[in-house]
Parts: structure tokens; sequence; C-alpha cells
């Protein structure tokens, strides 16, 4: 079980370098933390992993980072939107009540607690730039990470959590590729980036293939399937490494993803395979 951070530990995260502009994804799952208007951390909540030795490794690019880490001199991290906004303002009682406006209410109410997810932040790397291409330009993310803190209030046994939150906690994170995507892509057009071609040997139904035509996806998607292969117990109190890559495309609106859990250890708890499939026409 990974271990928890000594009580009055803190870390100080240094004042942001100077950046693109903002990533323009707040409505789609994701949100830069270093433009949250001057507070990148109001939660702490990056702090917080980066004061645990094991998750500090995989968010700080360095030449030492965990096997199967690329070092990449960029990572970004983010916070999935229900952690940053959509939250439903405490009742007099300290209750919780959700609002049928509300952004994620799963996530953002009922899942956010000290109980079940105490803290939740995405990382993805900055795929390498291409020369050819506009300085600017933001290439598709084949693969994105999560770190979570999960609680008590999410067990199915005692010190177990429950399987169906795990597939739950899948379904949430594998579908942050897709937004991610977009945006970006929503990025190059404004700034008057294009992708370069595709080399004549490159796979069209592979991970780059995928990656590239979620950038497509404006109507949003759905999961049409999602299935969990259970490995070992996710222990709770503990934290949680969640890992989602593209699989391959199927036409053009069938996105296959995989995933799976880890520990502390790099002991795979849990693997996913999903299917997103693109809409017609938005919901």
């Amino acid at each position: 079980m990974p271990k928890e951070v000594p009580s009055g530990l803190s870390v100080q995260l240094p004042p942001p370098a100077a950046r693109t502009p903002l990533h323009d994804n707040e409505n789609l799952g994701l949100c830069d933390v270093y433009h949250l208007n001057g507070q990148p951390d109001a939660g702490a909540e990056i702090a917080f992993f980066l004061s645990v030795p094991w998750c500090s490794a995989h968010l700080k690019p360095a030449k030492d980072r965990p096997p199967g880490s690329a070092a990449r001199p960029v990572v970004h991290i983010v916070l999935p939107n229900s952690r940053r906004r959509g939250r439903p303002v405490p009742n007099a009682d300290g209750s919780l009540t959700s609002s049928a406006e509300t952004h994620s209410n799963f996530f953002a109410t009922t899942l956010h607690s000290p109980d079940t997810i105490g803290a939740f932040i995405v990382f993805y790397e900055e795929p390498p730039p291409s020369p050819d291409n506009h300085l600017d330009y933001r290439a598709p993310v084949l693969e994105l990470k999560a770190l979570l803190r999960l609680g008590p209030g999410l067990n199915g046994h005692r010190g177990v959590v429950h399987g169906g939150m795990v597939a739950t906690i899948f379904d949430e994170v594998l579908a942050l590729l897709m937004p991610l995507n977009y945006r970006r892509a929503k990025h190059n057009r404004r700034v008057g980036a294009v992708a370069p071609p595709p080399p004549v040997s490159a796979s069209t139904t592979g991970p780059e293939a995928a990656a590239a035509a979620s950038a497509n996806v404006h109507n949003g998607f759905v999961t049409s399937y999602l299935k969990t292969t259970y490995l070992r117990p996710v222990r709770t109190p503990g934290l949680v490494l969640v890992t989602a890559r593209y699989a391959r495309l199927e036409g053009a609106r069938k996105f296959y993803v995989e995933g799976a859990i880890w520990d502390d250890r790099s002991q795979a708890l849990a693997k996913a395979d999903c299917l997103f499939v693109a809409l017609k026409e938005k919901l």
C-alpha cells in the first residue's frame, strides 16, 4: 500500500515559467493548473502528490524517472474540471446539495471528499516538436496518466475499493484523452498551425491515427464498451497511478483506449479495454 505523507510536510511549488497561451480546455474536462487566476493549486492536490516520492518521480521530467516513463522536457499537470470548479457551495450544516447545472456531479460532488477521492490530478508529456511545424503547434497526445488518493468511502470490502468504482475510475480517466486532443487541435487552428502529413508507411488504424482523429470529435462522445480485468485488490486508504493510451481507430468514430491502475511498486492492479464512439450530433 502506498505510504502516506508525514503530517506537516509541505511542498512549495515553483512559480510558473513563461508559457504559451491558455490551453482553452476548461469546458471539456481539463484545465491547465498554471492559469487558474494566479492560484495554480488552490486545493493543494499537486503539492500533495509532489510530496510523495514515487508520485513525484512521475511528475518531474528527469533521467531517473521510473521505467516506462519517457524523459521529456515538459510535463503538463492539469486538474480535471470536476476538481477545480462546479462543486456546490456547502450548506450551513456542511453538507452538499447537487445541482442539475453542476458539471459531472458524480466526480464534482459525490466523489470529491477526503473519504472518497481526496486528490486527483492528470498529467501528460508534451510530444516532441517537429522541425517542420509552426513553433506553437501542439501534436496529438497518445497517452495521459492520473494520480488519485483513494479513501475508505469507496470500499466494497474492508480496505478494498468496490469493483464498480474501479471501473468508474477507468471510465473517467480514459475519457479525458478525447477532449484533450480536441482542444489542442482547436489551439492549432487558432494560431494557424498545420499538422504535418503522416508518413506514407503510417498506419491508418493505429494509436497515432486514433489520437489525430480524436481532434475532430466536436459533438462529444459516449462510452460504448468498457471491459475491466481485476488483477489485485485496490487498497484504501492509498494512492494509485492510472494510465490511459490510445490503442486503435476503427472507421472515423470508434476509438479504442487501453488503461491500467498501478500501485507504488509498479504492480498492475486492474486493466481496462474501452471503446468510445463519437456522436453524430450533440446530446
